[in-house]
């Protein structure tokens, strides 16, 4: 299955070098996501071919009919849509265009002519150990053309996942450290040192992800584009954003210690409504993270966020209806649960439970998230708590 994996990388890549249109790249605006971009724009300006970038938050029918409706005739969805690899086939079916998936979250296995999902877990990789959205993403494009000039890019893409650098993770590793532009660190564990900014992979994630992520709706992404291309960040920004994000966090624990979550069968669920409004939706994300390390959380069960979804997508359009962002997180003893198989992933539970409400969901086994319809987020718990329980049954 990883030569078959090698092999297709090859062929994707001599298609991309004599490709001669628009390639739309569709990317998260997470670190990961936003240094797959930056992967991929590189390659693309060495070899010549157009393209455009469009940054969303969630893989959803409604986001997708914008996505589709550009002038681009080649998607490649950079560590986004594996999870919802079925409604990219059915747009691209649709409109008869073609899409490439580079990701690593859960994926959902299609069949489809236009649609090739690259997803190493579905070649007998693990996303949340050997592979990044943007390791993914490097292993294509250097095989377009040589980019080791951007592999340290995968290398802090890669930081989101714990520890030291693994399986497919160490090849741009690699490659970055034989052109200059990385260094390892030895300490308690392995670290990297990211010479073209002098600072540590995991704090270059952090202030790639403030900026594309708090900044989402003031064109953060597409400024941290620039950035990597140009080998300058513009650090007081991310502080800047860092600082916003921590006061309307301390406003919502405040909230929270106040109102408490409410409790039912399986989950703990809140609901911020516009608290963070004006930032990205990824923020929830962010806040459940923090938030399950807190004493006001029960670490044997789901916790689940909801924040109301800001319909109008920079440089993209305004997406139809009204939507509801939810994040999922497995605190500490229930990720244990999960692990050993006797709970169900966050993923699975999640984009079941997004589905039969009408919404999209997907992610990995402890951490997921989702689009819903406003008005369904008491029949989304409802469902993912019969759901848990069911399969906990199942798997007991």
């Amino acid at each position: 299955m990883r030569e078959k994996y090698f092999g297709l990388i090859k062929d994707i890549a001599g298609e991309l070098r004599s490709y001669s249109g628009v390639v739309g790249l569709v990317f998260h605006n997470d670190a990961d996501g936003l240094c797959a971009a930056g992967i991929s724009a590189s390659a693309l300006n060495k070899i010549g071919v157009n393209y455009r970038l469009i940054c969303i938050e969630k893989i959803h029918p409604a986001i997708l009919k914008l996505v589709y409706s550009t002038d681009c005739r080649f998607y490649i969805f950079l560590d986004i849509g594996s999870g919802r690899a079925d409604l990219i086939a059915k747009m691209s079916e649709e409109t008869k265009l073609r899409a490439l998936i580079l990701d690593h979250h859960d994926p959902v296995k299609i069949d489809s002519p236009y649609v090739v999902n690259l997803n190493p877990e579905l070649y007998g990789f693990s996303g949340e150990r050997d592979v990044s959205g943007s390791t993914a993403t490097y292993l294509l494009m250097r095989e377009v053309v040589d980019i080791r000039d951007s592999a340290w890019m995968a290398v802090v893409g890669s930081a989101e996942i714990p520890g030291p650098l693994v399986g497919l993770n160490r090849i741009p590793l690699e490659d970055s450290m034989s052109v200059g532009d990385v260094e390892i660190k030895i300490g308690r564990e392995e670290s990297y040192n990211v010479k073209v900014f002098n600072k540590p992979w995991s704090k270059l994630s952090s202030i790639l992800t403030a900026i594309g992520s708090i900044g989402y709706y003031r064109n953060g992404p597409y400024k941290v584009i620039n950035y990597l291309l140009s080998r300058r960040i513009e650090f007081e920004e991310a502080e800047k954003l860092e600082e916003e994000r921590k006061n309307r966090f301390n406003q919502l624990f405040s909230v929270l210690s106040r109102t408490k979550l409410k409790v039912e069968g399986v989950t703990q669920w809140f609901h911020i409504h516009d608290l963070l409004k004006g930032l990205g939706t990824k923020t929830i994300g962010t806040f459940c993270s923090m938030l399950s390390y807190r004493s006001i959380v029960a670490q044997d069960k789901y916790l689940i966020g909801f924040m109301n979804f800001e319909p109008a997508l920079p440089n993209l359009g305004r997406v139809e209806g009204e939507w509801v962002k939810v994040s999922v997180r497995t605190p500490k003893l229930l990720s244990e649960e999960v692990k050993s198989g006797r709970m169900p992933p966050a993923s699975e539970l999640t984009m079941k439970s997004a589905e039969a409400v009408g919404g999209s969901g997907d992610g990995h086994s402890f951490a997921a998230s989702a689009l819903i319809p406003l008005g369904r987020e008491k029949q989304f718990i409802n469902f993912f708590n019969n759901l848990a329980t069911t399969k906990q049954t199942f798997l007991t």
